[in-house]
């Protein structure tokens, strides 16, 4: 009991943790992965549409009946314009996720 006791606190005064130079880090970093994850790809693909942008994918291959597991590869891909690969919509929305879901928990 203790230490649930001990883990209620903590998580407690975890969440309740309001120092300014904590948030504007936190707004800090959502800001800049923002803008070096989506605003960047986007800005050069619009001002150069032919400059080639590699990216690369998960790509799931199926196994072989119940004989092999299925096996995930990354598949390298060049192409030009603005691209934004999934990985891309998945980290913004846990950085979003991060940056808002604290704030909602008050």
């Amino acid at each position: 009991m203790d230490k649930l006791k001990t883990e209620q606190k903590s998580v407690h005064q975890a969440r309740t943790y309001s120092e300014q130079g904590f948030q504007f880090t936190r707004r800090a970093i959502a800001l800049v992965s923002v803008i070096a994850i989506v605003a960047i790809p986007i800005l050069a693909g619009w001002i150069t549409p032919d400059l080639a942008i590699t990216h690369g994918w998960e790509y799931t291959k199926n196994g072989f009946m119940f004989f092999t597991d299925p096996t995930t590869t990354i598949k390298w891909g060049t192409g030009t314009g603005i691209i934004l690969a999934p990985f891309h919509t998945h980290l913004v929305s846990a950085i979003a996720g991060m940056y808002f879901g604290s704030s909602s928990v008050k």
